[in-house]
């Protein structure tokens, strides 16, 4: 039975094994497409991380370029801006007027005409002793096309005019303007970006009084930066930044970088989008790698999976054949087939050989089987109707030390003072009441001897019941219906007459809780278990200890708990790895072992299991039984 269940294990095994497609072929194949597949992902994640990175490091570089190329037109506008203001602040007919403000000199040039000759928004002169200013704006940026006649007044913009002339006047402009010959810088106002620039006013050959400045201001429209930039761009005046920065969306990069006024501060953002064309030919380009690299694949599986029909899964299955064939008849023979030189030929050959000597021990193993069948169940009887008869001693001489004793042996004298008349009545009243309670403990202890002849009785049936077993030529039950407590309570006996400690059983068992297996057999093993915590107490060295027995039915999983725990010695880590082995014991004084193998054995067989766990060394054990459970039971009973 044990051989048809590994075979059913085994079946059942390859079959869960078969999910990749049944046989050792589909499951090569599906592992070259797993293996494949985790390439292919490797690769790709791979060639994702080079691509955007270089074409990171690409359009970094690109970024770059275009803020460079954003910063160099405004540089040219400011610088062109300054040289206008230079030109015309190093001019006689402008150091005079400066002096003065002659009207003439402002009907002659600065008007429409000579300011959009000079791409200037926005022209003033200041003194530097504040004693005279005069400004004046114009909005070409509004000036109706193909209307040459219209009216200069009508393009004077007085709101620019009185916002450049504040900022003429803020703190610290003056100064700026009379520490260099001329300054520029950048200046926004109402929505647009202006260049602006000062220069110190003097006479044509340089001499003169530096008696004042010329300020020019000339607008800067994002068509300008366009040019230049060769992509469509725009001005921010809002959430500005004194750093560039960059967002990248699926097909645009949308980038921006400052515009600095005076003092370095920013006064205006410059945004454009960059088309993403390098990231998509990167991308194109890792697409048409991977799919190369797929088709590989796959033609690579093709190749193998016929190279392994023809060449590994044919013979394996040949082999599979023969010993299917082998299995049916019940007879091993040689495998016969093409000679290999290869590595299926050496395992048909091992095979073979295999075969051959399987053959000639199975004759051997046979002749041995009866003989070592025998031994170790009579090993096995010997091990257990020791257990049995261990109380049966220690019964027999309680009782021989306490049939001895009976009253005490001042019931005499008791007695002869009762019937002396002249006995006090106060003496006759504690006379009486010392008799009736050394009759009680006389009948308490003739109780708990017909209870120890009980349990003796007991015990000896048991033992008798063991040899019946060993007799009976037909095999084990395994499925009798076995009342738990009866058996419990019975293999507790063992614990209570233990010799070399005084050890204390309880034994918590509701009523009626049955399991299957067989009642003999299961006895055994409870006893066995029983005995081995008795063992571990009495090996602890404190002379007492405990036992707790307790019964958990669980009826939803039709099984039943039985937890068997000591206080004894214990055992570690390394000790519990060989606890279930045959003659393997974790204490030193004792001989044998059979008891866990063939407790674990006997469990087996009736579809139950035992499990044995400790803290560690010198903290006690606990033994854990799960039998199938046919009755749950109803209430508690405590022993």
């Amino acid at each position: 039975m044990t051989g048809d269940r590994s075979a059913a294990t085994s079946s059942r095994r390859w079959h869960w094994r078969g999910w990749r497609g049944g046989n050792l072929r589909a499951a090569l194949l599906a592992d070259l497409a797993l293996a494949g597949l985790l390439a292919t992902l490797m690769i790709a994640a791979v060639l994702t991380v080079i691509v955007q990175h270089s074409i990171g490091t690409l359009e970094r570089a690109e970024v770059a370029r275009s803020i460079e190329r954003v910063q160099a037109a405004l540089a040219t506008e400011r610088i062109g801006t300054e040289a206008h203001a230079r030109d015309w602040a190093i001019w006689d007919e402008s150091y005079d007027y400066l002096r003065g403000f002659d009207h003439g000199f402002e009907q002659r040039n600065l008007n429409d005409d000579s300011l959009r000759n000079a791409e200037i928004s926005c022209a003033a002169f200041v003194r530097f002793d504040g004693r005279g200013a005069h400004a004046l704006c114009y909005d070409f940026a509004t000036e109706v096309e193909g209307i040459e006649d219209e009216a200069e007044e009508e393009l004077v913009d007085p709101d620019l005019t009185a916002a450049f002339m504040a900022r003429l006047r803020e703190p610290g402009v003056i100064e700026t303007a009379q520490a260099g010959p001329s300054n520029s810088g950048f200046w926004a106002v109402g929505g647009q970006l202006y260049s602006l620039a000062f220069a110190k006013v003097l006479r044509s050959d340089g001499s003169g009084d530096e008696n004042g400045f010329l300020a020019f201001a000339h607008l800067i429209t994002p068509e300008h930066v366009s040019e230049a930039l060769q992509m469509k761009a725009h001005f921010v005046f809002d959430g500005v930044s004194d750093l560039s920065h960059e967002h990248a969306q699926k097909d645009w990069l949308l980038v921006s970088t400052p515009v600095n006024g005076r003092a370095g501060q920013p006064i205006a953002m410059v945004h454009f989008e960059m088309p993403r064309s390098l990231l998509h030919a990167g991308q194109q380009l890792r697409n048409l790698l991977i799919a190369v690299l797929i088709a590989l694949i796959a033609a690579s599986m093709t190749l193998l999976g016929r190279r392994l029909s023809t060449h590994v899964i044919g013979p394996i299955q040949a082999l599979q054949t023969h010993v299917a064939d082998n299995r049916a008849s019940g007879v091993l023979t040689p495998f016969t087939g093409p000679p290999r030189r290869d590595e299926i030929g050496a395992l048909l050959a091992e095979f073979n050989a295999m075969a051959r000597e399987i053959e000639e021990l199975r004759t051997a193993h046979a002749a041995q089987s009866f003989a070592l069948g025998r031994e170790q169940s009579m090993i096995g009887l010997l091990h257990n109707l020791r257990n049995s008869l261990s109380p049966v001693k220690v019964i027999f001489a309680t009782l021989g030390t306490r049939l001895d004793t009976g009253l005490p042996p001042q019931a005499a004298r008791a007695l002869a003072e009762l019937a002396d008349p002249q006995t006090a009545p106060e003496r006759r009243r504690r006379l009486a009441d010392f008799l009736t309670l050394a009759h009680e403990e006389e009948a308490q202890a003739r109780a708990e001897l017909r209870q120890m002849v009980a349990d003796g009785a007991r015990n000896l049936t048991e033992a008798l019941e063991m040899i019946r077993a060993t007799r009976d030529p037909a095999p084990p039950d395994q499925a009798e219906r076995c009342d738990l407590a009866p058996l419990l309570a019975h293999a507790a006996t063992v614990a209570r007459f233990a010799d070399g400690a005084q050890v204390a059983v309880m034994v918590d068992c509701p009523d009626g809780v049955t399991v299957r297996g067989n009642r003999v057999l299961l006895g055994q093993v409870f006893e066995n278990l029983v005995v081995n915590a008795t063992e571990a107490i009495t090996a602890a060295g404190r002379g007492s200890g405990r036992i707790e027995i307790v019964v958990t039915p669980e009826p939803e999983a039709r099984r039943c708990l039985v937890r068997i725990f000591d206080d004894g010695d214990g055992f570690d880590t390394e000790g519990a790895k060989r606890l279930f082995e045959r003659g393997f014991s974790t204490r030193s004084q004792k001989r044998g072992g059979m008891g866990l193998h063939w407790c674990a054995n006997t469990l087996t067989a009736m579809g139950g299991r035992l499990e044995l766990t400790s803290p560690g060394a010198g903290q006690g054990a606990l033994a854990r039984v799960s039998l199938p459970l046919l009755s749950a039971g109803t209430s508690r009973e405590r022993h």
